[in-house]
């Protein structure tokens, strides 16, 4: 009887171990799409010695890339690997970018400017710009679902190496909204500071779970996990970082975006990018 109950506890263990982590996920599963580099035709980039920074990133719901790159900003549409527009800017620098529904958000920092610009969508033309939208030295910054989370220096006293980081949230017409804890606005359970320290990158939320990418530097593993909303770990993926490529300079989570049911990883092989599209269905198989 003794045995049959320590038999039983074992099985359910390595049961619930298996529901937990998905370990080493098949490349097989998941797609890669390959488009050249390039400031004329391709996807726009800047670069600097060996160095390559595209600095906008996103996808819409039809499964539409954009970049924004280059030393003067070019933002560039493709369906696949085959270019739909692409068009040049002098009124703003290449940054991050964010779609909601048929416009697309940009915030040029550069130069202390502080400007929030709106895009249309379809042919990249401005809709909207709002100047200056605080007055403070910004940091880094990032949007979040229908908001622009922006990490500044408080100005209150000179600007040195020890001058406090706030976070605070903007509208996307540059109202401001609220002062937030994190970089991601979410609850602290959700967000602790050990995440903060080891540089885990929160990507979106997927069935009302949340999804979390950090890099395991002694596997050279890309690790994702799945958590509830109790920050309890429900799934685990890892994929080894030569699958990916090589990643772009700049801004590593702009380089990752949940979309359609889907983490696109955008990063670099030759004179390609190349978007790896990670279906989270497959990525979590027990979830």
């Amino acid at each position: 009887m003794y045995r049959t109950k320590v038999s039983f506890r074992l099985y359910t263990s390595i049961v619930a171990l298996f529901l937990i982590v998905v370990a080493f996920t098949s490349n097989d599963d998941y797609k890669q799409i390959r488009i050249p580099l390039g400031n004329e035709s391709g996807v726009p980039l800047y670069k600097q010695d060996i160095f390559y920074f595209v600095n906008g990133f996103d996808v819409d719901e039809k499964g539409y890339y954009y970049f924004l790159g280059g030393e003067n900003a070019i933002l560039a549409c493709f369906k696949g690997n085959e270019l739909v527009y692409r068009k040049k800017y002098d009124e703003l620098k290449a940054n991050q970018i964010n779609i909601l529904d048929d416009k697309l958000y940009l915030f040029d920092f550069k130069d202390e400017k502080n400007n929030l610009f709106v895009l249309n969508k379809a042919d990249g033309s401005i809709i909207d710009s709002y100047k200056n939208i605080l007055k403070n030295r910004v940091n880094s910054f990032l949007f979040m679902d229908t908001g622009l989370i922006i990490e500044m220096f408080d100005n209150k006293k000179k600007i040195d190496m020890s001058t406090q980081m706030e976070f605070a949230m903007f509208d996307l017409t540059g109202k401001f909204i609220k002062q937030v804890g994190n970089r991601y606005d979410l609850p602290k359970v959700m967000y602790p500071n050990e995440f903060e320290v080891n540089a885990t990158q929160f990507i979106g939320k997927w069935n009302n779970n949340f999804v979390y990418w950090d890099y395991d530097i002694d596997n050279k593993l890309y690790r994702f996990t799945l958590r509830n909303k109790e920050c309890k770990l429900i799934g685990t993926a890892n994929i080894d970082k030569k699958f990916f490529g090589k990643p772009f300079y700049g801004n590593p989570i702009e380089h990752k975006k949940l979309r359609n049911g889907n983490i696109y990883i955008l990063s670099q092989d030759g004179n390609d990018a190349v978007i790896t599209v990670l279906p989270l269905k497959v990525l979590f198989k027990a979830q």
